[in-house]
């Protein structure tokens, strides 16, 4: 096997993983490269009731805006904030493939699997009563 091989082909990983940080008190999560120590990932969380996560953060007031050029966006374009729905997101971003189910790691959440739906450079977890409970940004 490949992975027993003193040969191994592939490139070596570096000794610095990528690491988080995570502000509770501003509702997001960013994600470090180990090794340049760049922003790579940003996690923003709704604290919406009902999410396995709630009340561990404070709601990210965000504001996300979406529009063919940034006049558009700035005179009241289309907006994604934390109060924005799956179905407005739809609305918005059009429609996208299958979702990903989320469980959290373990089968007796009380808050039940959450669905994971992707866009370009960006990915939303939504729980089952349709609400976002996080956006996560990140370049592909």
């Amino acid at each position: 096997m490949v992975i027993h091989s003193a040969s191994d082909p592939r490139p070596k990983t570096t000794l610095c993983g990528d690491y988080f940080y995570n502000y509770f008190t501003r509702g997001m999560d960013i994600l470090f490269d180990g090794e340049t120590h760049r922003a790579k990932k940003f996690v923003l969380h709704t604290n919406y009731p009902g999410h396995a996560d709630f009340n561990s953060y404070i709601k990210c007031n965000f504001v996300i805006s979406v529009g063919e050029s940034e006049a558009e966006a700035n005179r009241g374009g289309n907006k994604i904030t934390p109060r924005t729905n799956w179905e407005q997101v739809k609305e918005i971003l059009g429609e996208c493939g299958p979702a990903a189910i989320q469980t959290q790691g373990s089968t007796s959440n009380p808050f039940g699997s959450t669905y994971v739906y992707g866009y370009q450079n960006v990915a939303f977890e939504v729980m089952k009563n349709g609400h976002i409970a996080t956006i996560t940004l990140f370049q592909s």
